[in-house]
């Protein structure tokens, strides 16, 4: 071990050794990786201990797993309806104004408001025709990544999700509220508004590691064979003996560790500003803008007691996710519901989607799209398709 670490680190470290269970070996290498001081010489050590803590971590939700099944289903694991929005919050009292904002948008909860939420209360928001299932989580707590307020199940939910929105009270420090949430949804291996990696890493039967520079981006790299051999070491320390890494852009030692571990999932989140009604509220929305929004692309503010909030917030959603959504037709009759799409998809994923069949026997297309030069085209599989689209499909 590096003497650059430090005797508080190297004595946390010389702990997780020591230790017999795989409970006290995750909390001494989490003490341990908080106390190594962060620079360039510790870089690959502590991207090397992320990746055990990852491993131990996977270990341990094996367990918790085999030790709940035959258990009856938890209040905290919700069927996805439509697109599945939950609002999370700091723990305070009185509330951040979750249950408020559900009651305004979907009249779900209107005798809980002002009251704790123990379990999850859920709304359905409808806008142009598309569902928004809305789920009121309780508060994420301090420790909420470690079980504490029933932090587990809320966050497993989350990993589930469309999408997260962040409910910050403006009457309070919001500095304070969303570092705590984003640590323990960090700690949770929830990456919040993060590209993939551009990093693909395989197992392979022989040729130990190998790691490959696919594309310019990538080779531009500084020090591309110091990088290798760093790489290799913490993929063989996640258990990998023969493997390829193939890296397709600039990364860092951090996402190497990210793109071994299956248990990370990425989420959008925004954030949305509550109780804007009261005293001082407009001047920290301001400074929650100016000092978040690269990070979070998306910032609104509200206030429940007013009945302030965006009229297009389902709209927000779907470009937020970047989603699109297109209506289907059979002998003139247009669906009601929408099919919601990722956007730049083509003909061929709304023939899949529908059911496979649509696609094997597929013969043309006829899309109709309001504004276009030609308001119904006939079409093949590659076309692209784009929001408000009706397509009607004929087989062979």
């Amino acid at each position: 071990m590096s003497s650059n670490i430090g005797a508080e680190a190297q004595a946390a470290y010389n702990k997780y050794l020591d230790a017999k269970t795989l409970d006290v070996k995750i909390r001494c290498l989490k003490e341990f990786l908080s106390l190594v001081p962060k620079h360039k010489a510790t870089e690959e050590i502590v991207a090397l201990n992320k990746t055990r803590l990852a491993k131990l971590r996977r270990e341990q939700e094996d367990e918790k797993i085999r030790a709940k099944a035959g258990k009856k289903t938890s209040p905290f694991s919700i069927k996805r309806e439509g697109i599945q929005v939950i609002l999370v919050s700091g723990n305070h009292m009185p509330g951040v104004g979750k249950t408020s904002i559900l009651n305004l948008l979907t009249g779900a909860a209107k005798n809980k408001i002002g009251r704790f939420t123990p379990v999850p209360e859920i709304g359905v928001y409808i806008e142009q025709k598309i569902k928004f299932q809305l789920v009121d989580m309780p508060s994420i707590m301090i420790g909420a990544s470690d079980g504490v307020g029933n932090g587990k199940e809320i966050l497993s939910q989350i990993r589930s999700c469309d999408c997260v929105v962040m409910c910050v009270d403006l009457s309070r420090d919001v500095n304070d509220q969303i570092s705590m949430i984003e640590k323990e949804l960090n700690e949770s291996n929830i990456r919040v508004n993060m590209n993939i990696p551009p990093v693909l890493i395989e197992k392979t039967g022989s040729n130990k590691i190998q790691v490959f520079y696919l594309t310019k981006e990538a080779k531009n790299i500084k020090d591309l064979s110091e990088l290798s051999e760093k790489i290799k070491e913490i993929v063989y320390a996640s258990g990998i003996r023969n493997g390829t890494v193939k890296i397709y852009g600039k990364v860092t030692l951090d996402q190497i560790v990210d793109a071994l571990n299956p248990s990370i999932v990425y989420k959008k989140v925004l954030i949305l500003g509550t109780k804007g009604d009261l005293p001082h509220t407009q001047e920290s929305f301001e400074d929650l803008k100016k000092h978040y929004s690269d990070n979070y692309p998306v910032i609104l503010g509200s206030s429940a007691k007013k009945r302030e909030f965006s009229p297009e917030f389902g709209k927000i959603i779907l470009d937020f996710l970047k989603k699109i959504k297109v209506f289907t037709c059979h002998k003139g009759v247009i669906a009601e519901k929408p099919l919601i799409l990722d956007s730049k998809m083509s003909i061929r994923d709304v023939a899949i989607k529908i059911h496979r069949s649509f696609y094997e026997k597929f013969d043309h297309a006829i899309v109709t799209r309001e504004g276009a030069r030609q308001y119904r085209k006939k079409c093949g599989l590659d076309y692209e398709i784009e929001d408000n689209d009706v397509i009607e499909l004929f087989t062979i």
